[in-house]
């Protein structure tokens, strides 16, 4: 039996304006859903080469597209084993909405 290619449960999380009872607008995370993925760690000798900050965990979430997120939204980031990661990098695989790949660092 194969194993699969996406084992790992990741959150999608994005800062958006909610109304905080008083008229005006405050700015907290909501979670957009979850997807499966595959995560792993970025060796630091890569990472000189993706221009991180080397003191600065990074790592590189690979999943399948979907319609319902907005990856490419301003504000959106994730999470994987209660630590946020923020995107530095993402990129559509052969632009046919099939694989993002996001490089990420933790916070």
């Amino acid at each position: 039996m194969r194993a699969r290619k996406y084992i790992n449960r990741v959150e999608v999380w994005q800062n958006a304006a909610t109304a905080d009872n008083y008229g005006g607008n405050t700015v907290t995370p909501t979670q957009l859903g979850s997807s499966w993925a595959n995560v792993t760690t970025i060796a630091i000798d890569k990472m000189l080469n993706y221009g991180l900050d080397t003191a600065k965990q990074a790592i590189t979430i690979k999943t399948r597209s979907r319609s319902d997120i907005n990856y490419f939204a301003e504000g959106i980031f994730f999470k994987y084993k209660g630590i946020e990661w923020y995107p530095t990098n993402i990129s559509n695989k052969d632009f046919i909405d099939e694989e993002i790949t996001i490089i990420a660092f933790g916070k």
